[in-house]
């Protein structure tokens, strides 16, 4: 999981071709990592805020976000409510509206019943290195809850810090 930079350009839908004009222009004095419709995409805070400044002079910065990038996904049926599939096929999700957590141990059997409790609450899997599960950072207090009455030890990454 990568921290990304989203920067939201102001554009009118009737003005596809000055969104495509504005993105080659970027692209020569920044690293665009990727784009979907009226967002780019960096992966580099420095990169953000040369783009960001960019757009602001023109008066065309929409809105600014802290984007993660999904690199092994398995998405639920929930993720379009927290995030987005990118033109290049990327998975990101909205850093201010997730947690992220991993399960350190417990009993299998308590382990695939802790799972099923949390199976309407889980937003994505990330299957990198080892599994996390991303949830709505309101339910991160729902999830220890879970966790403890199953006696199950996880971790939680909080993505803020």
């Amino acid at each position: 999981m990568k921290s990304m930079f989203g920067l939201e350009i102001q554009c009118a839908d009737d003005k596809p071709q000055y969104f495509q004009n504005l993105l080659l222009q970027l692209k020569q004095i920044a690293s665009i990592f990727d784009s979907d419709d009226s967002l780019l995409i960096t992966d580099s805070a420095m990169e953000a805020k040369v783009v960001k400044n960019m757009l602001m002079d023109r008066c065309i910065l929409e809105e600014t976000y802290t984007l993660s990038l999904i690199e092994n996904p398995v998405a639920t049926r929930l993720f379009t409510d927290y995030g987005f599939i990118s033109e290049k096929n990327n998975h990101y999700l909205y850093q201010d509206m997730i947690s992220i957590f991993r399960i350190e141990s417990g009993k299998q059997v308590d382990i695939d019943m802790f799972l099923i409790q949390m199976e309407e609450s889980i937003i994505a899997i990330e299957e990198q290195y080892k599994k996390s599960y991303i949830i709505d950072k309101e339910n991160k207090e729902f999830m220890m809850k879970v966790a403890r009455a199953y006696d199950i030890e996880v971790s939680i990454f909080d993505l803020d810090k």
